[in-house]
């Protein structure tokens, strides 16, 4: 399509059944398409939850977001296992997990506990590397308390809290919801603070990497992995929406664009220092990306075979085997003037859940707007639409 050009997206979804090392099957239960954010329940009445599910309704992705929702499982208790995922044998994604670690300090020094042995780890954000810094948040607004006269502090203060309830410099830009992000080397901050459990083979925290010092220097820090769906407001995603969090001047490369997670060109821009009409402009093509890093792939074709090792008791190398079937939507009134039109669906999302067997695939497909596309205009082509699934 030409840039600028408006077009019709259909968006289509279906949940298969799965078991080991045999194509997916339709399930006899059909979720409709979600539109909003659905967090995991929290453990905490304070603490934000990671993202169950995402809006699922978008018309333009570069390509399929492999999205994996699972636990590392082992069938003793170890200390330490490797997860990993691949596509037809190729590896693209790994993380080391590990049991629950804390900060401690031994002759003065800053030590990390032993692993503790563990059978199961949910692999999410909250369990990577990330989070707030909680004490520091704790005594911002305790400054605040002490320097704002108390007319002015009452004024303020939910605005405050309210703002380091979010993603702040005093919380990790990458994943404000995982644990082991420490901004100063103090016995009160680090004693007892808890480590991640999910990390980087390559990027591993350490207590010499730990403390952060400058807050606008968090991209130094290493970074967190996941599997499931990565949060819109976290680095680099929201420099894709124009919100890119602040650094120090000239940070150089971001990590993310050196092991070609995102292209150089992911920012591009701010919101609040751009003209208004200029605003459309920053969002980058990516920005609908809601993978993990590492996990947004090319489109698949949907006959791939997706290797899952360390995620399931009875196969340790558990194999999802896609469909091998695609939708081919005959849309009318495309204003070629040739009636009918057929399009072959994309695959947008494939959303793996490990713990229920359960494989979702939403597919896109998109042509030029037919015209105008009013209310009643957009009812007819739903009413007039013709879906037919073809095998791979």
């Amino acid at each position: 399509m030409t840039a600028g050009e408006e077009e019709l997206a259909v968006v289509y979804k279906k949940t298969y059944d799965f078991r080991h090392a045999r194509p997916a099957t339709p399930s006899d239960s059909q979720p409709p398409l979600i539109n909003d954010f659905i967090p995991y329940e929290s453990g905490t009445p304070d603490t934000p939850s990671s993202y169950m599910e995402t809006p699922e309704v978008i018309g333009h992705k570069t390509g399929t977001d492999l999205v994996i929702r699972g636990s590392a499982q082992s069938p003793r208790p170890v200390t330490q296992t490797t997860i990993s995922v691949h596509i037809d044998s190729r590896l693209i994604h790994r993380a080391d997990v590990l049991g629950n670690r804390y900060c401690g300090f031994v002759n003065g020094r800053l030590m990390f506990t032993p692993p503790e042995p563990f059978v199961e780890i949910p692999l999410r954000y909250e369990n990577a590397y990330g989070g707030p810094d909680r004490l520091c948040q704790t005594e911002f607004i305790e400054q605040l308390n002490q320097t704002v006269p108390a007319a002015d502090m009452r004024r303020i203060r939910s605005i405050a809290e309210d703002l380091f309830s979010d993603a702040t410099p005093l919380m990790y830009p990458r994943n404000r919801f995982g644990k082991g992000y420490i901004l100063e080397e103090r016995k009160d901050i680090v004693e007892g603070r808890s480590l991640p459990n999910i990390e980087r083979p390559e990027a591993r925290l350490t207590p010499e990497n730990i403390i952060v010092g400058n807050p606008l220097s968090w991209y130094k820090q290493p970074l967190p992995i996941g599997l499931d769906y990565l949060d819109p407001s976290a680095f680099p995603r929201c420099a894709m929406f124009g919100l890119p969090p602040a650094t120090i001047e000239n940070p150089g490369p971001f990590a993310e664009v050196k092991k070609g997670y995102v292209p150089e060109d992911f920012s591009r821009g701010n919101i609040f220092t751009c003209d208004r009409e200029n605003i459309p402009q920053l969002i980058h093509p990516d920005a609908g990306r809601c993978a993990s890093l590492g996990l947004w792939l090319p489109f698949l074709k949907g006959h791939e075979s997706i290797r899952l090792h360390g995620m399931d008791l009875a196969h340790p190398d558990f194999e999802v085997v896609l469909p091998a079937e695609y939708p081919v939507f005959s849309i009318s009134g495309s204003g070629s003037g040739r009636g009918a039109v057929d399009i072959k669906g994309r695959i947008y999302l494939a959303h793996i859940n490990i713990n229920d067997h359960l494989l979702t695939l939403i597919w896109t497909a998109r042509i030029k707007s037919p015209g105008s596309l009013d209310t009643a205009r957009l009812m007819e082509i739903e009413n007039d639409l013709v879906l037919n699934f073809q095998k791979e």
